[in-house]
């Protein structure tokens, strides 16, 4: 019962006791291995990867061996390996009196902190201590990951969207610039890189380890165009316009997929009343519901909005819809239509006679002839000739409502030395929101008692001169 027991407590312990790495393995008979490395110790920066070259020696029998390798604290986020002929092995045979090299590849984590790490390694019989100096640290900093997207044809697919995800989370990412290169800052880590872009299929690639302080590049990323697939853009998708105007939304409408297709166009959201037409240039009179383009090309396209006539101001909604071979494309544009302000000024007459001397008055009417709003502080300025006097009463007037008037009345007086003749007078009408000018024009006469003095004299002029005549012509 003792000797059961005490098996039993043997073989806990044996099962209970870690693994040592170190321990020689030797089939085929027995080998004595010794280790050699010239240089021991390297220096590199965190993140890098520290390289040892090792000759074993094997002083015994031709056999195989364990490679082992034993780490201590700070190395935590480390890769290490042995490589032979660019392989990751495990176990080496050693021909009898023979000399083998092995590498021992150590990539450090871009975190690690500054200092002395050992590292001892265990082949067979023989262990050796190397030693990785971390002389700068990147601890805090990112990784860096390079793509450059192109299409199957090798040109570049710009504006690509390229993420770097931890199972459905989007760590980081960005879109392709116009050479179709990306560069993404990440935490250490590995991700599954995907590239997307409307109008190709997405391209994905596991396990992409970054490392801190370093560059992960993937190189040329190809994308593959899809069958069918258009882009559309609109220069302007909200417009504001007076109302009374047809509206027009240019855009562009581009074949983006693999094969030839054929659009069609239509508008939802058109209120009772309203009208909508496409057209392939903006003064067509043609309009058209379908049109072809080619793979690669893109065509022109203007929509035209007309309203009808009791349009009222406000906000309006609309969707452009474009249907092809493979999927419907939708745009949603906006209109807003503002009142048109439109002040407008009139007489009866715009030419006025008076003697000289006179004073004319006339009325002027001021009207709000649009359906904007108000018009507010409306003011009124007269121009005329220097030495003139003009008034205007009232010189102002508050506020008209679309449909309003107000007339004033212009008195106008000129100079008391004016000679006769036509002269012109200038009405100066500015609001708020609109201004605009009537031109008078003002013909000055002598005054009829002064013509009939002017007869007169020359005719008591003309008497003389025949009085002269008759008396001393003769002679």
């Amino acid at each position: 019962m003792t000797e059961r027991i005490l098996r039993v407590f043997v073989l806990l312990i044996l099962l209970m006791a870690p693994a040592v790495p170190g321990a020689a393995a030797a089939q085929g008979g027995t080998i004595s291995t010794e280790i050699r490395c010239d240089f021991p110790g390297e220096m590199i920066e965190a993140g890098d990867t520290a390289v040892f070259d090792l000759a074993v020696t094997n002083q015994g029998d031709t056999g195989t061996c364990l490679l082992n390798y034993w780490t201590y604290r700070g190395t935590d986020g480390w890769k290490i390996r042995f490589e032979a002929e660019d392989r990751d092995v495990y176990r080496m045979l050693i021909p009898a009196g023979e000399t083998r090299t092995i590498r021992l590849v150590a990539e450090t984590s871009g975190h690690a902190a500054v200092g002395e790490y050992p590292l001892r390694v265990g082949i067979g019989e023989g262990t050796i201590w190397l030693y990785v100096r971390v002389t700068k640290t990147h601890s805090g900093e990112v990784g860096t990951l390079e793509a450059t997207v192109v299409d199957k044809e090798g040109n570049v697919v710009k504006s690509a969207d390229v993420g770097a995800y931890d199972g459905d989370t989007r760590i980081e990412g960005m879109l392709a610039t116009a050479e179709g290169k990306v560069s993404i800052g990440a935490p250490m880590g590995t991700y599954t890189v995907r590239v997307a872009k409307p109008g190709y299929r997405a391209w994905e690639k596991e396990e992409v380890e970054v490392r801190i302080g370093k560059t992960t590049d993937l190189g040329i990323v190809p994308l593959e165009k899809e069958n069918f697939f258009a882009e559309l853009r609109v220069k302007s998708p909200s417009r504001m316009a007076a109302i009374g105007s047809n509206p027009q939304y240019e855009m562009t409408l581009k074949n983006a997929g693999r094969n030839d297709d054929t659009y069609t166009l239509s508008v939802l959201g058109l209120p009772e009343q309203w009208y909508a037409r496409f057209k392939e240039s903006r003064d067509a009179t043609e309009e058209v519901s379908e049109i072809y383009i080619p793979s690669g090309e893109e065509k022109s396209l203007y929509l035209d909005f007309i309203p009808p006539y009791s349009v009222g101001v406000g906000e309006y909604n609309f969707t452009a819809v474009i249907g092809s071979s493979a999927r419907q494309y939708e745009e949603n544009l906006t209109l807003r239509l503002r009142g048109s302000y439109d002040m407008r000024t009139y007489a009866k007459s715009y030419r006025h006679e008076i003697d000289r001397g006179d004073t004319l008055t006339f009325d002027m009417t001021v009207s709000n002839a649009g359906t904007g709003g108000t018009l507010t502080n409306i003011g009124i300025n007269m121009s005329a000739p220097e030495g003139w006097r003009v008034t205007v009463d009232p010189a102002s007037v508050a506020s008209l409502e679309p449909g309003e008037r107000a007339t004033v009345q212009v008195t106008v007086v000129p100079p008391a030395d004016i000679v006769a003749g036509e002269y012109k007078v200038v009405a100066l009408v500015k609001s708020d929101q609109d201004e605009g000018e009537d031109e008078y024009r003002i013909v000055v006469k002598e005054q009829s008692y002064v013509a009939v003095l002017g007869l007169l004299m020359m005719a008591g002029v003309a008497a003389g001169l025949w009085y002269m005549f008759r008396k001393y012509g003769r002679r």
